[in-house]
């Protein structure tokens, strides 16, 4: 469960990198040598690690959910803006996050349907060692995301996969202890022939994911499980980024509606506007089962009840 206090997410300032008063003494009593020495162990370490990374597995789970980080739930990495809003291109730009990390992204601006994506990835990979190819039908792909059939469709999930793709997360976490850089996906193949028909061709796509990715889950103590049909019932993009953002909490906490869209990434035009999204959200929310209870009280906080959920695991 995150510690941070549920009205202070993390907003954007630079990174801090001071040296201290001791850090210079020491520096100045160094051996000549020591810094090369120095420099060799720490490539050996790493080098140690990143074997050790290579054969991570994302701990498996069953084909009712889909998981993801928690950082990815509690960010506005993937925004809940409208889908007729045209998406940003970021460089570089702290996004706002609860808990003890960090996230800097470059990249075209990510929403609610790349998330829908990107949950579908790992899960395909969750029982490969990531960094190796996974083979997938587009098909396949668009009736696991409940995606209409057709040429147009396949279109929009390569578009979709290419923008993951084309990303840059940096994530600088207390748990991790360093700061570490990558894209949501490493490799991304498709065929060029977007029919979908029974020629017997080679349709098949195929995505590679960074290994380090399976650092962000930590083996299932830092990830989150969501009921997939669940999510997929779900229409708004603020009421699937609420979905994540409450499942990530086993006890989630009152927000107030200023702190709850400026989270979700969402820019809304006055106050009353949020209220009124939010509202929508809760009641769709509701529908689906997810929420017992939400609505917003007389200090303008969002509260909410969750029905009990065996599939979630937050951390």
């Amino acid at each position: 469960m995150s510690t941070e206090k549920p009205d202070e997410p993390r907003t954007p300032d630079l990174f801090k990198n001071e040296e201290t008063s001791e850090g210079k003494t020491a520096s100045s009593k160094r051996k000549p040598g020591d810094g090369l020495r120095a420099a060799k162990e720490r490539a050996a370490a790493v080098q140690k690690e990143a074997q050790k990374t290579a054969e991570i597995r994302l701990k498996a789970w069953g084909e009712e959910v889909r998981e993801a980080p928690n950082e990815a739930l509690r960010s506005a990495l993937f925004t809940a803006r409208n889908r007729n809003t045209p998406r940003e291109q970021m460089k570089n730009i702290e996004v706002v996050s609860y808990g003890n990390s960090r996230l800097i992204y470059s990249g075209e601006e990510l929403r609610q349907d790349d998330l829908d994506v990107w949950f579908q990835v790992v899960h395909l990979a969750r029982e490969a060692e990531l960094g190796h190819p996974i083979c997938f039908s587009p098909l396949a792909m668009k009736k696991d995301l409940k995606m209409p059939y057709g040429k147009k469709h396949t279109e929009r999930l390569k578009n979709i996969l290419t923008r993951l793709k084309a990303t840059a997360v940096a994530i600088h976490s207390e748990r991790l202890g360093r700061g570490v850089v990558l894209s949501l996906i490493r490799k991304f193949e498709y065929s060029d022939d977007l029919e979908e028909d029974n020629t017997g061709r080679d349709l098949s796509w195929v995505i590679e994911l960074e290994p380090e990715i399976a650092k962000l889950f930590g083996g299932g103590f830092y990830s989150t499980r969501i009921e997939w049909e669940q999510r997929l019932s779900l229409k708004g993009n603020l009421a699937k980024w609420m979905h994540g953002f409450y499942a990530s909490h086993s006890e989630p906490y009152d927000l107030k509606v200023e702190t709850l869209i400026k989270s979700a990434g969402s820019r809304v035009s006055s106050i009353g506007k949020a209220r009124q999204m939010i509202r929508e959200a809760l009641d769709e929310l509701k529908r689906s089962g997810f929420l017992l209870e939400g609505s917003i009280d007389a200090k303008d906080k969002v509260v909410v009840k969750r029905r009990k959920n065996t599939t979630s695991d937050p951390a």
